[in-house]
């Protein structure tokens, strides 16, 4: 791997996202029962993208888990720090008698946009792995076609300058349709409400899992009606703008139609990027907003994907 392609211009600091060493003898099946994702078909050079509901299907964390190098029966996972803690706490309740440790760590993670150059290119394959010099490197989902971009989790400290905003990022991770459980989205959301089934996040072939049966009953018996739509918002930087708000239709500041799932300024474009969880008939035939900015529309954009299953 060529380190030149680390310049300070290409690297943010994302210092939202924490990790986890999850090791012991039980880990594997301990984790393959918990999670929305399958871990016991990972290989070294991959990572998968999992939820982890309570009993009602809603999600307490969305994370991406990969294995551990040097010892392959332990798991690695990245979660969003805004609850990390607690759903550690709540993972550990269900360890019981199991030989399982959930140990956090404090590696630095940084994001890397990347040109799709000779010297470097990620495999297609979303959440592609690579260990290489004390650095790991994780493929991540892009809208764009001009780029490559990558999670580098730095075990060395190897990485000494980062001037790429980290709202550059996140706006990315939006673009891309990648959800991110926050603490203010924390058991909100069914996973089909994120389209975490869609983006491979939803193994329904893998067993039970903690609100298996709601989120297999709607998979199997209905068609989701609520999916994560996108969307720009032209407002300033200042504006308070933020995950959990409700969306209404242009026309009635009364009833809300939706719920922002992520939201990020982006420097580039001079707008909100928002993931919105919303009915999809709805967004096709009304004006969305929100009630801090009625006069002005939230303009949907297309997803890299459609809401189709299994489309990446």
């Amino acid at each position: 791997m060529n380190h030149s392609l680390l310049s300070a211009q290409s690297v943010c600091p994302l210092s939202h996202l924490a990790l986890w060493h999850i090791t012991g003898a039980d880990t594997l099946d301990f984790m393959q029962s918990q999670l929305t994702s399958s871990v016991n078909e990972l290989t070294e050079n991959q990572a998968v993208l999992a939820g982890f509901c309570q009993a009602k299907g809603r999600l307490q964390a969305t994370m991406l888990v990969w294995r551990d190098p040097q010892q392959p029966a332990h798991l690695y996972v990245m979660i969003d720090r805004s609850i990390e803690e607690q759903v550690r706490k709540r993972l550990s309740m269900f360890v019981l008698r199991a030989k399982v440790s959930i140990t956090p760590i404090h590696t630095k993670v940084y994001g890397a946009l990347l040109p799709d150059s000779p010297g470097f290119q990620l495999p297609q394959a979303h959440y592609a792995v690579r260990h290489e010099q004390a650095l790991t490197w994780i493929a991540a989902p892009n809208a764009s076609e001009q780029s490559a971009r990558a999670w580098v989790i730095d075990w060395d400290n190897q990485i000494q300058a980062a001037e790429l905003s980290p709202a550059h990022w996140a706006a990315a991770d939006i673009y891309a349709g990648l959800p991110w459980v926050q603490a203010p989205i924390y058991e909100t959301f069914l996973p089909q409400d994120i389209n975490l089934d869609i983006i491979g996040g939803v193994n329904f072939k893998k067993g039970c899992f903690p609100g298996q049966e709601v989120v297999a009953r709607l998979h199997y018996r209905t068609t989701a009606k609520r999916r994560a739509a996108l969307g720009t918002l032209a407002v300033d930087a200042q504006s308070d703008i933020r995950a959990g708000m409700d969306i209404f239709a242009c026309d009635d500041l009364e009833r809300p139609c939706g719920r922002i799932i992520n939201a990020a300024y982006d420097p580039q474009a001079q707008c909100w990027a928002l993931l919105m969880e919303v009915h999809i008939e709805q967004i096709q035939t009304q004006s969305i907003c929100l009630a801090s900015a009625p006069q002005t529309a939230i303009t949907v954009q297309t997803l890299p994907y459609g809401w189709e299953i299994a489309k990446y």
